[in-house]
């Protein structure tokens, strides 16, 4: 990778260095600063006397990436808003109703019984505050509902409510995801309640907000397919709050899920468009740099128009340096645009490195970059047609490779129809981009003709015809991927090692190569290894019991009442995480036995005294009325769990009991499920 900036992706590594490390870390904020001022000093110092000296030492390098090291930890503690004294978490009380004011940052996609809304508390009784907030709003059909918009200020008189974290094993965890973006607590209420404020300003957010709900407005005027209508929205607008489930599954399903979400790819084809509409200006030094800032700001008008998403944003940045890098004549203006941009965007949001969208997005355009020249010199077409096709297979190829690994590991599924459909919908989508932006000028000019809105409704409901069509060959779709972060690593090395064979080979990079393969056997065998013991689950289901237990030969047992289903989200869940060669169910039973450990299990019956058991975990389930003060006397060094099956005032009572009596307590309704090994 010639001409590549190797100093800002040094810098860069440290940074990342830092900013993973800095949870493990326990410093204050002023010795931070001054460990940060110690080592810049003394960097500048090293880098000042080599420099008279005009000689070169590998110090400054070191030194240089320690302290960057200390940058990414100094970014995070200042980026996290948990440690700012006037966040509502220091100074608001949990679960008890609170005087709140709150203004709406963005709308999310609703649930079935609620709109959902991100908001920004600024008032807490009498307490000025910050922070965001997830803002429920009960869907009541006796009310007339109002749509909340973004700067809307609202007072409620409700409880910040903590997030419910994820109960069952390998369960996405909506509430650590939500903490990811610093969102910690949150309202539910109804409109009824809501008291509507004077707005205190109208952000850029806002405008763009505004804009967009009188486009979609003028759109709603004409005689959309209402799947048109929501991929328009998608497509054009960033907003996804009006896809069905099915539509949005079926695109995902065929690999295609990138197109309805404003990105990269999307903002790509803009620049590309705006260049050759500017083209007429010539490629004088003036003209260049005029065309550089025209195509950067219709980049950013158009990221601030379709909501500002993280990905787009991303697009933006990573793209205005692609800009300014060709514009300086850089020879690997892409390269180095993608480093920076990365570099500037984790720098203001560490937490960007954790979002899986940002990893994915940045993954793809390197790969695309780095194998695309390698793969397209495999053959080289004269036919305009055939050199068109085979450049869009081998993009998106490179992009699937890069991404392959990633989307393994969070997805678990392998979408076999990715090239045939991208084949399909890549050629039409500028068509459609630059379509629809017509579409959106004129309907906000009052100046759509009806025939033409007809059109694109007409080449939108293809498209989706198209995409549920090709969704219905799921033989060719591979899910419950067994894929683990270790697997991530090993499959990067082998991509890595097989891209450096193509571009030269020779004895050491086959060798290379074929150890990286030999890695990947090893690694599942290590990791089949060790999940080699038995381990019981006592999980969380409200209303009942529900237990599993994954034994040595890989065979996974439900235990459950009999009248009761085994749940496919938490089988689907178990298979894409463990090594599961059979899942069959059993009734629930009163004893269990799991690496020596005794599991006494008490239901509604509430039977317990039985000569000679000595357990080492009791689980309490189907709410038994037992004394437990008798309990812990008889089995005073046990633990005890309680799970989703008791009525919660019982678990309360026996939580406190516990507590008093110093006996360990887990409660699946607060902490989720439980784990024997």
């Amino acid at each position: 990778m010639k001409g590549i900036n190797t100093t800002i992706l040094i810098l860069l590594a440290g940074l990342l260095t830092g900013i993973l490390c800095e949870s493990y870390l326990s410093i204050s904020h002023k010795a931070l600063l001054l460990f940060l001022a110690g080592i810049l000093i003394l960097f500048t110092t090293v880098h000042f006397i080599l420099k008279l000296k005009r000689a070169q030492h590998p110090i400054t390098g070191v030194l240089a990436f320690l302290l960057f090291i200390c940058l990414g930890v100094t970014v995070t503690q200042f980026n996290d808003p948990l440690k700012k004294t006037n966040h509502y978490t220091q100074v608001s009380s949990a679960n008890s109703s609170q005087n709140l004011i709150f203004t709406i940052v963005e709308e999310l996609k609703p649930g079935f019984y609620d709109g959902k809304y991100i908001a920004r508390l600024n008032q807490t009784d009498s307490i000025f505050t910050t922070g965001f907030v997830l803002l429920n709003i009960k869907k009541d059909s006796t009310a007339q509902r109002s749509k909340l918009k973004v700067d809307d200020r609202i007072y409620v008189n409700q409880k910040l409510e903590k997030l419910t974290p994820a109960r069952n094993p390998f369960q996405f965890d909506y509430a650590a995801y939500l903490n990811r973006k610093h969102i910690y607590a949150q309202i539910t209420t109804t409109s009824k309640e809501l008291i509507y404020l004077k707005k205190q300003e109208i952000t850029l957010k806002g405008y763009a907000a505004n804009s967009r709900s009188y486009l979609q407005q003028k759109i709603n005027n004409y005689s959309f397919n209402k799947d048109s209508r929501a991929v328009l929205n998608a497509l054009l607008l960033g907003q996804r709050q009006e896809l069905s489930s099915d539509l949005q599954e079926s695109y995902s399903n065929v690999g295609v899920i990138h197109i309805l979400a404003v990105s990269g790819l999307h903002v790509g084809i803009l620049m590309l468009l705006v260049q050759f509409l500017l083209k007429p200006l010539g490629n004088y030094k003036t003209s260049r740099i005029l065309r550089c800032i025209l195509v950067i700001a219709i980049i950013w008008t158009f990221a601030l128009f379709t909501g500002s998403s993280p990905s787009v944003l991303r697009a933006a940045t990573m793209f205005s340096f692609i800009q300014l890098g060709s514009l300086l004549g850089q020879r690997q203006a892409s390269l180095n645009a993608i480093i920076i941009s990365a570099f500037l965007l984790i720098l203001i949001n560490p937490g960007l490195i954790y979002e899986v969208g940002f990893q994915l997005s940045y993954t793809a355009v390197f790969f695309i970059i780095w194998l695309y020249p390698k793969f397209e010199k495999l053959w080289q077409p004269k036919n305009k047609i055939l050199k068109y096709y085979w450049q869009l297979i081998v993009v998106s190829i490179a992009a699937q490779i890069g991404v392959l690994p990633l989307s393994l590991y969070y997805f678990h599924q392998f979408p076999g129809l990715f090239l045939v459909a991208n084949m399909i919908i890549l050629p039409v989508l500028g068509v459609l981009l630059i379509f629809g932006i017509v579409i959106l000028i004129l309907a906000g000019l009052n100046m759509l003709p009806a025939p033409v809105a007809s059109a694109y409704d007409f080449l939108l409901t293809l498209l989706n015809t198209v995409i549920r069509y090709l969704a219905q060959f799921d033989s060719f779709l591979i899910t419950n991927i067994y894929f683990s972060i270790t697997l991530v690593f090993i499959g990067y090395a082998i991509i890595f090692s097989f891209g450096n064979l193509i571009n030269k080979i020779n004895y050491k990079r086959i060798c290379i190569f074929l150890i990286t393969l030999i890695a990947l056997p090893t690694g599942l065998l290590v990791l089949r290894k060790q999940q080699s013991n038995s381990s019981l689950y006592i999980l969380h289901q409200y209303n009942t019991s529900l237990l599993a237990k994954q034994d040595s030969n890989k065979k996974l047992l439900f235990y459950l009442p009999e009248d009761k289903k085994m749940s496919e989200s938490i089988i689907k869940n178990f298979k894409e995480n463990q090594f599961i060669n059979s899942v069959q169910s059993r009734p629930l039973n009163n004893f269990y036995l799991v690496n020596s450990k005794k599991i006494l299990r008490i239901d509604s019956l509430g039977i317990y005294d039985i000569p000679g058991l000595k357990p080492d975990l009791i689980i309490l389930s189907q709410s038994p009325r037992i004394n437990l003060d008798r309990l812990i006397h008889q089995f005073p060094e046990v633990k005890i769990i309680a799970d989703g099956s008791n009525y919660k005032n019982y678990v309360m009572r026996w939580e406190a009991t516990c507590r008093k009596k110093k006996i360990p307590f887990h409660n699946t309704y607060d902490m989720g499920f439980y784990k024997i090994e």
